[in-house]
């Protein structure tokens, strides 16, 4: 097989968003991920990586190919939608109706994520939820629940979670399976990250868990501590960073909601087709590849990822402490980033290549 360049990627990209874009005639950012990122384009390539379409689209744009389209919706939020440029005879319609309708599912999805004053926060609850059930399920692989009734962790040892309540910790029992003899327990605390973007190294949302499970070690350095981020998606750095660091992700491919009776199912499955997220799923119960995960894959990597994050990962709390932070840009981020990067390559052979580029940013909503 045939080892594609950068450029050709981004060649990809570009002529996927076209055809996209022709034939949905408006689309915004999330729809072009969902459809361009999570799968084939119409099984003509494997996905591409979110900060190479991000590449491919400025070019488009910058060359007056495509062109933004933003308008307030019904919320008040701003939503951009991408079309095709310049706009043919007779498409201005088409494509300002196109326009105006995924601009309302986009608010529909987004008052899923953010609550109301009539709905709570499906979104965010709904990945928790799962991941709740999902442990609780796996107690008879020596999950020891902190919450069994609620998930949300505010205390331990007696003492507030340092940085902010957890969405979820457990104690994780172990046994020698050769002589079955009690082996030592590891905190876990878990952050789920029920998000559609593809989490990178730059994102503040692995940073969370990792300033908290800092805290968690550095205050009672005996127990060892195995932190657990759990996402829909996460790029490969960011995989190659936990294992520099010593902790673990869980990719879920699906994005949650707590079903509700406030929860019309229609627009849910109106969401699903019509921005192309397939993976948008209504269920508060256990997801079974994440129980199998945690018996066996969990139990199998607690010592070497621990071990790692007791003897290096928990040293940078400070680092962890302002890159978790939402309101800092990109490029004020990387200087950070590069930071910690510098750390892994002082201490071992490699640093897992995830090192940071300002060409390298994915696009958000």
């Amino acid at each position: 097989m045939v080892r594609l360049s950068r450029g050709d990627w981004v060649a990809l990209g570009r002529a996927a968003i076209l055809d996209l874009l022709a034939e949905q005639h408006a689309a915004p950012l999330v729809e072009l991920e969902a459809r361009i990122c999570d799968r084939s384009w119409k099984d003509r390539h494997n996905p591409i990586d979110p900060h190479l379409l991000t590449i491919a689209r400025k070019e488009l744009l910058a060359e007056g190919l495509v062109d933004e389209l933003v308008a307030t919706t019904r919320g008040g939020g701003d939503v951009a939608v991408f079309h095709l440029s310049p706009v043919q005879r007779g498409m201005a319609r088409r494509i300002s109706d196109a326009a105006a309708r995924k601009r309302l599912l986009i608010a529909r999805w987004k008052s899923w994520s953010r609550g109301t004053q009539h709905m709570p926060n499906l979104i965010g609850a709904g990945g928790e939820a799962v991941v709740h059930q999902s442990l609780l399920t796996s107690a008879a692989y020596g999950y020891r629940v902190l919450q069994p009734t609620r998930g949300e962790v505010a205390t331990i040892y007696e003492q507030p979670v340092p940085g902010g309540p957890l969405d979820n910790a457990a104690w994780l029992l172990t046994m020698d399976p050769r002589t079955q003899m009690p082996g030592d327990p590891y905190l876990v605390p878990i952050e789920v990250k029920n998000v559609r973007h593809t989490l990178y190294p730059n994102h503040w949302e692995s940073y969370q868990l990792l300033h908290k499970a800092a805290g968690l070690a550095n205050s009672h350095p005996r127990y060892p501590v195995l932190p657990i981020l759990i996402c829909r998606k996460a790029h490969y750095r960011a995989r190659q960073l936990a294992k520099d660091l010593g902790f673990l992700i869980f990719e879920t491919h699906d994005q949650y909601v707590l079903p509700s009776e406030r929860l019309q199912l229609d627009h849910v499955e109106e969401v699903r087709a019509e921005l192309g997220f397939a993976d948008l799923t209504v269920t508060d119960q256990a997801n079974p590849r994440l129980v199998d995960w945690l018996s066996g894959t969990v139990h199998r990597e607690a010592p070497k990822f621990a071990t790692r994050w007791m003897d290096f990962g928990r040293h940078h709390i400070g680092i962890y402490a302002a890159l978790r932070d939402e309101r800092l840009r990109w490029r004020q981020r990387t200087p950070w980033l590069e930071a910690l990067h510098a750390a892994v390559e002082a201490n071992f052979d490699t640093a897992g290549g995830w090192a940071p580029s300002e060409e390298d940013e994915p696009g958000l909503m």
